[in-house]
């Protein structure tokens, strides 16, 4: 019965709309201390494509980083319900959408990977920018898929990677450990250094590239949850130890 509510267009799309109002809230009541915002100050805005990476648990938050005149962003989306409701939250906040998956677009296979591909390469090309979730749609939990080291070394746009946290927040008890963030309160954004793939690179290079990145993502996002009071979501697989 559920499920059925939850696949009605309607109700999609006051989720979507509420979900929206709420991230505009958190982004204009929270004071956003902004981290390494120099490495990428001669990307972002300069009208050329780029591809940016959050993990799947802070995307929300990713609308806080970003400002009218930096590029047109475009969001990777799953196909699934949940992700029809997120295709629906990012409209209302001015995002434009490609349905598809990280993983499945950086195998070239698997529903909507090539179609997605192919998408995310135009909007590059036209001087947009990709938001992909590397770990998602379903995990592993921070843990870096192909997609984006994929789509970087056939477009020759750089990677950037934009890591959130928040002091007030409700985290839920799903795969990703989702971050709601709660508004009135001091969040922290911290950008990583632009990376570029080389149409070239090795498979041994691209293998050690993809963990160079994965590595900092997670450190970004650990510094940012330790500067919030909380101990750091640690990725899949790694046993979470408490302070």
């Amino acid at each position: 019965m559920f499920k059925r509510f939850m696949r009605s267009s309607a109700v999609q799309s006051l989720a979507g709309f509420l979900l929206a109002a709420y991230m505009v809230l958190v982004k204009y009541t929270t004071r956003w201390e902004v981290i390494g915002e120099e490495r990428v100050a001669h990307l972002i805005g300069n009208g050329e494509g780029l591809i940016a990476m959050t993990w799947h648990s802070r995307f929300l938050m990713l609308t806080s980083a970003w400002k009218r005149n930096y590029q047109q962003p475009y969001v990777l989306i799953s196909r699934s319900r949940d992700g029809e409701i997120v295709a629906r939250t990012s409209h209302f906040l001015g995002l434009k959408t490609i349905r598809g998956s990280a993983q499945r677009a950086g195998r070239k296979s698997g529903k909507g990977g090539e179609a997605a591909l192919r998408n995310m390469q135009k909007a590059v090309t036209d001087g947009g920018c990709i938001v992909i979730t590397p770990d998602g749609p379903k995990g592993p939990r921070q843990r870096l898929g192909d997609g984006p080291l994929t789509l970087a070394k056939l477009s020759g746009a750089p990677l950037v990677s934009c890591l959130f946290s928040v002091k007030h927040r409700k985290v839920f008890d799903s795969w990703d450990r989702f971050v709601l963030p709660l508004p009135f309160g001091k969040g922290q954004i911290i950008w990583g250094a632009p990376v570029t793939v080389d149409a070239e690179i090795s498979q041994d290079d691209f293998v050690a590239l993809r963990a160079q990145l994965e590595t900092e993502m997670n450190t970004h996002i650990a510094q940012a949850d330790r500067a919030m009071g909380h101990n750091p979501i640690l990725p899949e697989d790694v046993v979470e130890v408490k302070a």
